[in-house]
């Protein structure tokens, strides 16, 4: 009985390893592509992640490197395929990009930012806008699985602000249509309100957007509803005072309103901002705008004196509302080019930058023809765009 028992002990142990060596071959022979996928998806891995950190290092070239042979072994790596989009898109080869996008999103189709990108660099980049209004409808059309924990991760949070940007976007998409298909036509109208549509829709998500609350205006703009361009420029510059393009185009819709002295009072603040960043083609620009609009407004006698004063007395008197600013040179023996600068804003002395800087953001985000656009009533007769360019 005892040898038995010893032998059971030997025997059995062999037995279980030969069957499971056994059962290991005969699969390997039965999924033989199986295991020589799984090494191969290993293989990917590690090239991919060394295709990841050139990447966040800024080595170009060898990322691509990387993740081309990291997607030789394991193609389904959605990730690694739009970041060698996005990489393709800074050496500006936009069509290399956009097959790598749409290589990732077959893998893995709720793959927003990736669907996002292809959107972007067909509407922007290649002005295919049909297929970026497409890709952005797929996102607002798909259902992702909602992931709440508190304090860590809230799915919901970021899904809405994918399907706010997709809508933006879309708007963007719609208005490239338009400008394509050329001014004066009903088709080009209807896209530019599917423009307006879609940023409407945005802002209900997103009120406090300056970009949203500008293309907004900016869209109304261009179909001809002044109340709402107005209203959507207003709001911008409410938002983001110290950007000059809110504060050019609604000088512009003022100018084709008639308004000359809040026009120029517009055009006068978009100047100074473009001086203050300075971008002097910009101001350049502006300027000549406006020495289009004071021509105008002197023939038509609406100031009184176009002159600025360099009292703020005599800016009280004209009544102007910008403010008024004015640099000096100084001679400092401390400055190793022998000059200094001292600057007043309505008369007052500004230290330093910093101080300037708030003065002009609090200035600036009055929007002072907004009650006119409140009050605003549009000519319910006038239907279709401007007759002459803005």
């Amino acid at each position: 009985m005892k040898f038995l028992k010893n032998l059971f002990k030997k025997t059995v142990p062999k037995v279980i390893t030969g069957m499971l060596i056994l059962v290991f071959l005969l699969s390997l022979f039965v999924f033989w592509g199986w295991y020589v996928k799984q090494v191969n998806k290993a293989f990917g891995l590690y090239y991919v992640y060394k295709g990841d950190k050139a990447y966040k290092a800024h080595k170009l070239e060898k990322a691509i490197n990387y993740y081309k042979k990291g997607l030789e072994k394991y193609p389904e790596h959605s990730l690694a395929r739009c970041n060698l989009g996005n990489i393709f898109v800074k050496y500006e080869d936009y069509f290399s990009a956009v097959e790598q996008y749409e290589e990732a999103l077959k893998y893995d189709p709720k793959f927003i930012v990736c669907r996002m990108n292809l959107g972007i660099v067909s509407a922007e980049k290649l002005s295919d806008f049909d297929k970026a209004i497409r890709e952005y409808q797929t996102i607002l059309d798909t259902k992702r699985v909602v992931i709440h924990i508190p304090l860590i991760f809230d799915s919901v949070k970021s899904t809405r602000e994918n399907k706010t940007i997709a809508l933006y976007n879309m708007g963007i998409a719609y208005r490239g249509k338009s400008m394509l298909i050329g001014e004066k036509t009903h088709a080009a109208d209807e896209y530019i309100q599917k423009a307006i549509s879609c940023y409407k829709k945005a802002l209900k998500r997103k009120k406090n957007s300056y970009n949203i609350n500008y293309n907004y205006a900016l869209a109304n703009h261009i179909i001809g509803n002044y109340k709402e361009a107005g209203l959507g420029y207003c709001r911008a510059i409410e938002l983001e005072p110290m950007v000059f393009d809110a504060h050019y185009n609604l000088a512009i819709l003022l100018k084709r309103m008639g308004k000359l002295r809040e026009s120029q009072e517009e055009l006068e603040k978009s100047m100074l901002i473009a001086n203050t960043q300075q971008n002097p083609f910009i101001a350049k620009y502006i300027f000549d705008v406006y020495s289009q609009v004071v021509e105008k407004s002197t023939a038509q006698n609406d100031f009184k004196t176009t002159k600025r004063g360099l009292a703020p007395e005599s800016q009280v008197k004209e009544g102007m509302r910008t403010p008024h600013i004015v640099t000096d040179e100084i001679e400092n023996e401390n400055d190793p080019l022998g000059i200094n600068h001292i600057t007043y804003i309505d008369g007052k002395v500004v230290v330093d930058s910093e101080e300037s800087d708030k003065y002009l953001k609090k200035s600036f985000s009055k929007c002072t023809s907004k009650k006119l656009f409140e009050n605003y009533e549009e000519d319910t007769l006038y239907n279709g765009r401007y007759s002459k360019r803005f």
